[in-house]
């Protein structure tokens, strides 16, 4: 299998459930709003607004990102070793902001994802999900010329 090339440098946006749990109850820990480490993974991972404010947060970086990339809102996406069944294919898609550019690329289903954005300002995203555990599905994904209107 031929895994598509990893982008230099480091990922300009994570999701990672696990990761804002984690920092979340270390500062639980630190403010003695918990007595030990379980306790505070625990309750950052029953705290719903934490996740919520995280992905207002990522998703408001996002629409910037997209908005200095492509103003139009036109993007073709390809992805490659999507799910379990490793498939390709490629859609094209307006989204101004990243909630709906997320909700055109990513699989219905929790996951967890890198943003890169390459020198010539492609974004590629790596995700994880039960069917893609190892993080082989990426997106590629560039901004496109307006399509007329049908």
């Amino acid at each position: 299998m031929n895994i598509p090339h990893v982008p230099k440098g480091e990922p300009c946006l994570v999701w990672d459930t696990g990761e804002i749990a984690q920092q979340q109850a270390q500062v639980l820990l630190e403010t003695g709003e918990a007595d030990n480490a379980d306790q505070a993974f625990a309750l950052a991972c029953a705290d719903n607004d934490l996740f919520s404010f995280a992905w207002e947060a990522l998703t408001e970086r996002l629409s910037e990102i997209l908005s200095t990339l492509n103003p139009a809102g036109y993007w073709r996406a390809e992805v490659r070793y999507f799910g379990w069944r490793s498939l390709s294919g490629t859609k094209d898609f307006i989204a101004d902001d990243g909630v709906g550019f997320l909700d055109n690329l990513l699989p219905n289903t929790e996951c967890t994802f890198k943003v890169f954005v390459t020198e010539d300002q492609i974004i590629r995203l790596q995700n994880f999900h039960h069917d893609a555990p190892t993080g082989n599905e990426w997106y590629t994904v560039k901004a496109a010329e307006p399509w007329p209107n049908d």
